[in-house]
């Protein structure tokens, strides 16, 4: 059984419809990307997975019961994080207090144990707790970002472009701690333009345009596919080839 299924949903903003009957899945387990250019109604997806946008037709269900119109606050019960892009992190707090304001919903007696496990998780934010969010390196705020979602103990995290801004050896380690996430049992949707490294740690992707679905199949064959991801991305984003038995397929919404 999916996780997440997103049944022909059409969703935006007032009467701006984004996207445009779209339909994608989740297993359990699985580490997803959502891909696009700019303006393809990326980001838009996973703020309708959270409730922040306006839905005007489709379904979307996690765990067999639907989302649709469901607050933010009720969302998050049923298991989902978000991170999103921009403004994530309380930049006037330490790193410590950014992380006691994550745990807010746990018993006082979990703290401790959970803030242990924080730093364990994410050593730098150790190194950094006495220092304010708002000093910290984009790489080092996109880790607390993550973090105080990660403590709300959710089985589905949401990211929007985690990796946009920071310099390349941050992107690899934003990566590679996704990949840990996943590897523990979170299930992961990404938004990202930075395909190419993205492609290498996840398991599946979507490639968005103009608010539908044109393409999607598992990362390797996606990576392995060139022709197809210049078609669609705009852009050579191929350094390396690799095989699968799983190749990606075009959708009905091309």
């Amino acid at each position: 059984m999916n996780l997440l299924a997103i049944d022909r949903l059409s969703a935006g903003y007032g009467k701006l419809v984004v996207l445009h009957q779209v339909s994608l899945e989740v297993e359990p387990g699985q580490f997803v990307t959502v891909l696009g250019p700019n303006g393809s109604g990326k980001s838009t997806l996973v703020k309708t997975l959270f409730g922040l946008t306006d839905v005007f037709g489709g379904g979307l269900t996690f765990d067999g019961a639907s989302l649709l119109g469901l607050p933010t606050d009720a969302v998050s019960r049923r298991g989902l994080a978000y991170v999103p892009q921009r403004g994530n992190v309380f930049s006037t707090l330490t790193v410590r207090e950014n992380l006691y304001l994550g745990l807010r919903q746990r018993a006082r007696s979990e703290i401790p144990g959970a803030l242990s496990e924080a730093y364990e998780m994410f050593p730098i934010l150790n190194e950094r707790a006495g220092q304010r969010a708002g000093q910290l390196s984009g790489g080092e705020r996109q880790m607390l970002a993550i973090a105080l979602a990660w403590l709300s103990r959710p089985r589905l995290m949401l990211l929007d472009e985690p990796s946009a801004g920071l310099a390349p050896l941050y992107v690899t380690g934003i990566f590679r701690l996704l990949r840990r996430l996943c590897e523990s049992g979170i299930t992961l949707v990404v938004v990202e333009q930075n395909a190419r490294s993205v492609l290498r740690w996840c398991n599946y992707g979507y490639v968005l345009r103009e608010g539908q679905v044109v393409f999607q199949g598992a990362a390797a064959a996606i990576l392995a596919d060139e022709e197809t991801v210049k078609d669609y991305l705009g852009m050579g984003m191929i350094s390396e080839r690799r095989t699968t038995e799983d190749g990606g397929r075009r959708t009905n919404d091309e």
